[in-house]
């Protein structure tokens, strides 16, 4: 089945918006602000930095501009962007667009804390949530789209944390181990795995309360798989519960240990290489054993302890859950039959979206369909869920890698992501909420200040190692095996930083395209051409790692992200509806919703005072200041001036901003301070207004080195 995609149609964008009076700032013309565009131009016609031919002669110069691209993409916003993500040029204007939002939408999710940068998966907080508005359930999903970010800080800050036992991360299943080993083959980078080889053996033995030694499998109520309402549930009632031996938690351990016995390989500890790849080996044939149901062909749930009358009966019928252990490479060929029904309209393959479980199911989509019952929030018995679409869309390109004569093939995999792509939209502009109606494409769990840019899934990993087959590996050499469609004649990859290398990828089939003076499938490495005139069926290239730089380990001494307690921020004026607490929850985005900033008061003050108070004296040595601007024809501007000032006793002493620092304030980005370490309990942001303007921050950041809390 070909997946209905609607027509691509220009995307339409926001424009900058704010809570106060709608009028002209009269010091407007200060501050010169372009707007973001999602327009993308001809990659032939950009200009990029040139980089060396393999014999030293005339130097080629690479098809995209990232710097010109980000700011079109981007806006003000564009210099993370050009700094951290892996840039592309496809022939598919929805794949594109969508690859472009998701990263804004991942950036929207680094949340800044004392204990590091951490990933949230709803932007505001929900009663469910961990410490730091942290939840585990897509933490694997999250370090397989932060992987790729050229920036080691997010990754390293978020295992820190939840390998460090900050965050319940048995409060959800999750894949982490799998996710540690996913790091390590992108960045090449052995001492993060190995820091964290004991937290993931704990992990993983921490999980042998659910082992069922009759079954020779680990159970789970699926509420804490991540999933609600799925058949073990409905069969028995309520549910919520329905506890089963579910092919995904035997899958992600069946990875764990797999990554726990590689991390000891890397160690040189054989003996426990070898203890955790034959553990390993037994969840696998225990999972192909017990979990495949002939009648269903497909690996399925069935009934743990918990039921006496049903202990180790199969669940009434298969669910999209059961393609999960593809992504993992767990089972062998002969079970590779089950994927035609994904691409079966009867089955699993909606017009819209890939179903949760097939229609024939008498659970199909019963509460969304029925009059008076629940709108369908958190159930997984029919709508299409990005993160189990995500989930099956790498098991399908990891398996198209390994046996290219599967029953699907790229066209079904490049069809299934441009529909995954086109889900992402709402009123033609790029949106992705929890769950969708996989027959009429509507999202059906799209709560307000909930559930916009719900982090819950990847796109970008999809993309880069899917389409484009950038196959990460542990080994110094590099695979690029493209699912691409054979009809396209082009597509490039620039700004990936791998195995501590930078590279980029280009296909041109004739060489007509970008003009580089090369044709086919070409890859350069640190600016050197090393492959050329390849097919699009792949190449190998030998690729010797280079060291990664470690990043910093910095804490924000101004988070508070429930506005309870210390730290304590005030200000000299707020206005209607917006209070100084949001802007120390460590939250970044400029976006007119969900509301997410502090705006002074309309009151005409040229200066405004902004000031955060710990506990007890901090040590800081940098600032990172968003302020947030509603552009001409407003009166939220950015300020025309800015001091940061530290309280020393009844005295407030300006920080001596190093060079190196942002010159002046920025609109919708980070302006960044730097100085020589400050010790202070108080510290204060004074800002000048425009004329007739006020000024708004989505976030103050206070830095200092990690455990730098003074004495």
């Amino acid at each position: 089945m070909t997946p209905h995609v609607p027509d691509s149609t220009p995307l339409e964008q926001d424009g900058p918006s704010g809570p106060g009076r709608r009028r002209v700032c009269r010091d407007a013309a200060l501050i010169g602000l372009a707007a973001g565009a999602l327009g993308l131009p001809a990659a032939g016609a950009a200009q990029a930095a040139p980089a060396a031919s393999p014999s030293g002669g005339r130097p080629v110069r690479m098809p995209l501009d990232v710097r010109a691209l980000s700011r079109q993409r981007y806006g003000s916003d564009a210099g993370w962007y050009a700094a951290n993500i892996p840039f592309v040029d496809l022939p598919d204007r929805t794949i594109l667009d969508t690859y472009y939002y998701r990263w804004e939408a991942f950036k929207k999710h680094l949340r800044s804390t004392a204990d590091g940068m951490l990933i949230t998966e709803f932007l505001p907080s929900v009663s469910w949530e961990g410490a730091n508005s942290t939840i585990s359930a897509a933490v694997g999903h999250h370090l397989h789209e932060a992987r790729w970010l050229r920036d080691r800080t997010v990754v390293e800050d978020t295992l820190a944390w939840w390998l460090g036992g900050g965050g319940n991360l048995r409060q959800y299943t999750s894949w982490i181990g799998q996710a540690v080993w996913a790091d390590y083959e992108v960045s090449g980078d052995g001492r993060v795995p190995l820091a964290h080889s004991a937290a993931l053996e704990a992990d993983l033995e921490a999980w042998e309360s659910h082992y069922d030694a009759d079954m020779g499998l680990y159970w789970i109520a699926p509420v804490n798989d991540a999933t609600e309402f799925t058949t073990s549930g409905l069969d028995i009632g309520d549910g919520w519960a329905g506890e089963a031996f579910r092919p995904t938690l035997n899958s992600y351990l069946f990875a764990g240990h797999q990554a726990v016995g590689r991390i000891a390989a890397l160690a040189g500890d054989t003996v426990k290489a070898a203890a955790h790849a034959e553990r390993a080996e037994r969840l696998r044939a225990r999972v192909q054993e017990k979990l495949w149901s002939p009648e269903f062909r497909h690996f399925t749930d069935r009934f743990g302890p918990q039921y006496p009358d049903r202990h180790g009966a199969f669940v009434s019928g298969p669910e999209l859950a059961g393609f999960v252990p593809w992504y993992f490479g767990l089972p062998d060929a002969r079970y590779d039959g089950a994927w035609r029904r994904l691409t079966d309209p009867d089955v699993f393959a909606g017009r819209h979206g890939l179903r949760t479980v097939p229609p024939s199911s008498p659970y199909y989509m019963v509460q969304h369909r029925t009059p008076g019952a629940s709108p369908g929030e958190c159930e997984w018995n029919g709508p299409s869920w990005p993160f189990q679409t995500s989930q099956v869309l790498t098991a399908m390109a990891r398996l198209l890698d390994e046996r290219p004569q599967a029953p699907v093939g790229r066209d079904d995999y490049v069809g299934l992501l441009r529909q995954y792509a086109a889900q992402q939209r709402k009123d033609r502009r790029p949106y992705i909420t929890e769950n969708l109606d996989p027959d009429t494409g509507e999202w059906i769990a799209d709560f307000p200040d909930r559930s916009e840019h719900y982090n819950h899934s990847t796109f970008a990993d999809l993309v880069l190692t899917g389409l484009l087959g950038v196959r990460p590996s542990a080994g110094d050499t590099l695979r690029i095996r493209p699912l691409v469609p054979a009809g396209w004649d082009h597509f490039a990859l620039q700004n990936v930083s791998y195995h501590g290398r930078e590279l980029s990828v280009v296909y041109d089939r004739d060489g007509s395209h970008y003009r580089l003076g090369v044709r086919g499938l070409c890859v350069w490495v640190d600016g050197r051409l090393v492959a050329s005139g390849r097919p699009l069926s792949g190449t190998t290239v030998d690729l010797r790692r280079a060291p990664v730089r470690r990043p910093q380990e910095l804490a924000n001494r101004a988070f508070n992200h429930k506005g309870e307690g210390f730290p304590q921020a005030s200000a000299s004026s707020s206005g209607e509806g917006t209070g100084p607490a949001a802007a120390v929850d460590g939250r970044v985005w400029f976006d007119r919703t969900p509301v997410n900033r502090w705006v002074s008061a309309p009151d005409g003050a040229r200066t405004v005072e902004f000031t955060v108070t710990a506990a007890e004296a901090v040590t800081v040595d940098r600032a990172r200041i968003h302020y947030y601007d509603e552009g001409p024809g407003s009166e939220v501007r950015v300020p025309v001036g800015q001091r940061l000032q530290y309280a020393d006793g009844d005295r407030w002493r300006e920080v001596r901003v190093r060079p190196g620092s942002d010159r002046s304030p920025a609109a919708n980005t980070a302006t960044e301070l730097l100085f020589a370490p400050v010790t202070a309990q108080r510290f204060r942001l004074v800002m000048t207004t425009g004329r007739g303007c006020r000024v708004a921050l989505s976030d103050l950041e206070l830095l200092g080195p990690r455990g730098g809390r003074a004495s």
